[in-house]
């Protein structure tokens, strides 16, 4: 591939940070020229190439290198070896309030950190405007954004970004925040700049949103590539990864649960019922189990999806998920309340507990407006141990050999 067609280039890159035990350690080490730090490298050879209008996805787990990785992609800081090479003006979202002058109001920010992004006065002047307004900050403009909230950071942040008009995007989890309604803009923002043939680097833990966005994704751990390819195939080999770890190292009981974010339409209630429609918890192997979902939306033109996903309640094992978007159903909308219901032909999943986690997401199934967990759910009964998740319909056949045959074939 030649160089001309590559937005981003990376070659055997690294990126070390000393750390010192003592604030005074650093001034002892330059007075006697011994070393009295420690390395971490936060990269180690690094390399990797991004097509012009690609959308890569970055994922791994907190420290994994993933925001060091952009920071040098947007000269933030710079590698102790190795090089990285783009080719374009880049505009990035990273960790919140990067580039923000807490004393400045949201109004004075946004102008500077137009400036920095290469906008001349009158381009900044005329699109000022377009900024603040896909904000939708309002009076909050002109406060001091030492005042902001993380999701109004990541508003102003983002309503930069997009509208200096960039041909490379990075976005670091500026999605984690916030409310329903701006990811979705957020969301349909990525969309856009995908059609118009820009080149975007996306890094979120919402491995859905990496899933849908990103044609191939990069697996960083400790500071190395683990994997880059196809997003689906890296996506499931870190979800068997955080699997496998959460088996060794299970989550501690009892952690206070968070607040949810607002968001325009929520999940109300859900409802485990047999095929005649009465709520029940306990089935047999192979009944028909009849799910119901209540939701109330906010706003009444907003088209809603529904997914709904059964995990085994002891693992966390996704054992198999359903969606209206995915089966080819048109989004509901015009309503403040609507009633899901999805019923599952002769589920075979065998004796254990099931958990149910259902998301409600926009009209590309994209966005996440709500999240609903159910653990457990329901319980699967047996009159004996199976092996394995699921019951398959099978049948067994013996055919008789000859004693010669048996010999012949030895």
């Amino acid at each position: 591939m030649r160089t001309m067609d590559l937005a981003v280039r990376a070659v055997e890159l690294t990126k070390q940070y000393n750390i010192y035990g003592r604030p005074i350690d650093r001034l002892i080490e330059f007075v006697t020229r011994r070393p009295r730090h420690t390395v971490f490298p936060a990269l180690q050879d690094v390399t990797f190439e991004v097509e012009r209008g690609e959308t890569i996805g970055i994922i791994g787990q907190n420290g994994a290198g993933k925001s060091t990785l952009l920071k040098l992609l947007c000269s933030v800081t710079r590698p102790t070896s190795g090089t990285i090479e783009s080719s374009g003006t880049i505009a990035s979202i990273l960790e919140l309030g990067t580039g923000f002058h807490p004393e400045f109001s949201g109004r004075d920010n946004a102008a500077l950190n137009a400036a920095i992004l290469g906008l001349s006065p009158a381009e900044v002047k005329r699109r000022l405007p377009a900024i603040l307004e896909f904000s939708e900050l309002g009076t909050f403009l002109d406060r001091p954004v030492k005042t902001y909230s993380s999701g109004m950071y990541m508003r102003l942040a983002f309503s930069v970004a997009v509208n200096v008009d960039p041909d490379i995007l990075v976005i670091d989890e500026a999605l984690a925040v916030g409310d329903g309604h701006f990811q979705k803009k957020c969301v349909d923002k990525i969309r856009e700049f995908q059609r118009d043939g820009r080149t975007i680097l996306f890094c979120s833990h919402a491995l859905y949103h990496i899933a849908s966005i990103c044609r191939r994704a990069m697996w960083l751990d400790h500071g190395s590539v683990v994997r880059y390819g196809p997003t689906l195939d890296v996506v499931h080999d870190y979800e068997s990864f955080l699997l496998q770890r959460d088996r060794t190292h299970p989550a501690s009981e009892g952690e206070p649960e968070h607040e949810r974010p607002p968001s325009p339409v929520r999940i109300v209630d859900i409802a485990v019922c047999d095929s005649d429609g009465r709520p029940r918890d306990l089935f047999e192997t192979r009944e028909d189990i009849n799910l119901r979902l209540r939701i109330q939306s906010e706003v009444t033109s907003q088209p809603v999806h529904v997914i709904v996903g059964i995990h085994r309640s002891a693992d966390d094992l996704q054992c198999f998920a359903v969606g209206t978007h995915a089966d080819g159903l048109p989004p509901l909308s015009g309503r403040n309340d609507y009633e899901f219901s999805v019923e599952l032909k002769r589920v075979p999943l065998n004796r254990g507990a099931y958990s149910i986690i259902a998301f409600v997401g926009d009209e590309h199934a994209l966005t996440v407006f709500d999240r609903r967990d159910i653990r457990p759910a329901f319980s699967i009964a047996g009159d004996r141990y199976e092996v394995g998740l699921l019951s398959v319909d099978h049948r067994w056949s013996m055919e008789s050999v000859s004693t010669e045959t048996a010999v012949a074939e030895r």
